[in-house]
């Protein structure tokens, strides 16, 4: 028993380290993004000069 677990530990801590690092750059990504997205909505916003926010959309 401790073979095998001796055998599967290197790459599942490979496996854990490499899911990490994707979940990392995943997350480091979206930031980015939402950060550009709301840069430009405040732009947008200060161009238009309308502080109303958003209007509903007719049905």
């Amino acid at each position: 028993m401790n073979d095998v677990l001796s055998a599967l530990i290197p790459p599942l801590v490979v496996a854990a380290v490499v899911i990490i690092a994707v979940v990392k750059l995943v997350r480091s990504e979206a930031a980015g993004r939402r950060q550009e997205a709301e840069a430009s909505e405040k732009s947008s916003e200060a161009s238009s000069g309308d502080r109303q926010g958003p209007r509903p959309s007719s049905p």
